[in-house]
């Protein structure tokens, strides 16, 4: 029982980190694309019991598992007119840098909604 319960909670971890999930969907907004960057941390556990009486209606079976994920930023990719820029989303002052791009793009948005 216990093999099968790691190998039921395991299975899924190839479909979970893989570039496609660590690596995000790059965001175009006119000559800027924003790629978000990302890293996971996972945790798994089973167990098998057994307790009471050695046989009879007080013995008793037990197992399960169980597990958790966390997905977390870390970083942008930022590709501006041929320029690019990785920005550590883990660095102190680096949100900042990041807020003074935002009125790049929101002009480049509000440009591409006109030029429709």
């Amino acid at each position: 029982m216990f093999k099968e319960n790691i190998e039921t909670i395991t299975s899924q971890l190839e479909n979970l980190v893989s570039t496609k999930t660590m690596v995000g969907s790059p965001i175009v907004s006119g000559n800027v694309t924003i790629i978000p960057i990302l890293s996971a941390c996972f945790g798994f556990g089973t167990g098998v019991g057994e307790g009471g009486e050695k046989s009879g209606p007080h013995h008793g079976k037990g197992s399960g598992g169980g597990g958790g994920a966390k997905v977390d930023p870390t970083a942008m990719v930022v590709i501006q007119d041929g320029e690019v820029k990785v920005y550590s989303l883990g660095k102190k002052g680096t949100l900042d840098k990041l807020a003074e791009l935002i009125p790049t793009v929101l002009e480049n948005v509000k440009g591409s909604k006109c030029e429709q």
